[in-house]
């Protein structure tokens, strides 16, 4: 359904355990990039990349991003790609081709004093146990945040295609207990909650899911007037053929009828992780991130 970048091939499964995951300390030649942290122990994919800026007084705002594929390829090193803005755009032969993954400018953002982190997951599927992920590694950085130098009050939410589908659960189940969040994984005790949501073409209608989501894995179920949802910014190419702009229109139409802050951008003639996102979006995303957080 969406082809991203191809992930290593690696196994699943391992034991479950309750406890809380702890930080592992970083060693003082690590510098600024800590790879391959582990948020969670029941699988060899629950890791994460973490960018730190130079370090400041005040602790850094993070900007979480989730990876598209599918929910089974991808991986959370695409972030890593410099975008040049100077090199010609890849053009892609037809609106399923993909050519180029959409994602963060971590340099960007670390040079605004954001920290960032990219996050691996179960890619089994199966949309609800990459949520359960998503949530367990949300959970992780909140309950180091001060070994990391991060504010837990700042947590930004960010993904496309399927990453955006995560960001969104994120964003609507904040602050409740759900069937997402799975004590197994750790830091039971931790809020999974995001302050924003950056969502890039994600899909919000089961029919663009694979498996059986029902209505417990659906956005829509937790976006009722009077809950507090973070606010949103949302985009999508209205030549997407793979998961149809009408899903982020009814996305934003139900955020804005619940009373929360939503954008959309509809980007003309765009497709699926179209090289129009990096270039026409980044600017407008930071600035949401900045006036939010």
């Amino acid at each position: 359904m969406f082809s991203l970048v191809a992930a290593a091939a690696v196994a699943l499964g391992g034991c479950t355990s309750s406890r809380s995951v702890a930080m592992p300390a970083p060693s003082e030649t690590a510098a600024r990039t800590l790879h391959d942290l582990t948020y969670a122990s029941t699988s060899p994919w629950q890791q994460l990349d973490l960018y730190l800026p130079v370090r400041a007084t005040d602790p850094a705002p993070l900007v979480i991003w989730v990876h598209g594929g599918g929910w089974h390829t991808g991986d959370k090193s695409a972030i890593a790609t410099r975008y040049d803005p100077s090199a010609p755009p890849p053009k892609p032969a037809s609106c399923t081709d993909i050519v180029q993954v959409q994602v963060p400018d971590v340099l960007a953002l670390t040079a605004k004093g954001y920290a960032v982190a990219s996050v691996n997951y179960r890619l089994d599927r199966d949309p609800g146990t990459a949520l359960k992920d998503a949530k367990a590694a949300v959970r992780f950085l909140r309950a180091n945040a001060a070994g990391y130098h991060l504010d837990p009050e700042r947590f930004a939410a960010w993904g496309d295609s399927a990453g955006g589908y995560t960001a969104i659960m994120l964003g609507v189940t904040g602050g409740q207990r759900t069937v997402f969040d799975d004590a197994a994984l750790g830091n039971a005790e931790v809020s999974s909650a995001v302050q924003a949501v950056v969502d890039w073409f994600g899909p919000t209608d089961a029919a663009n899911m694979p498996g059986h989501v029902g209505a417990v894995g659906i956005p829509y179920t937790y976006i009722v007037a009077g809950r507090r949802l973070p606010p949103f910014r949302i985009a999508h190419g209205d030549a997407d053929c793979i998961v149809p702009a009408g899903q982020s229109r009814h996305l934003y139409a139900a955020l804005t009828k619940a009373g929360g802050v939503a954008t959309l951008a509809i980007l003309p003639g765009a497709g699926h992780e179209d090289p129009a996102f990096m270039r026409t979006q980044l600017t407008p995303t930071v600035a949401f991130l900045d006036e939010t957080l």
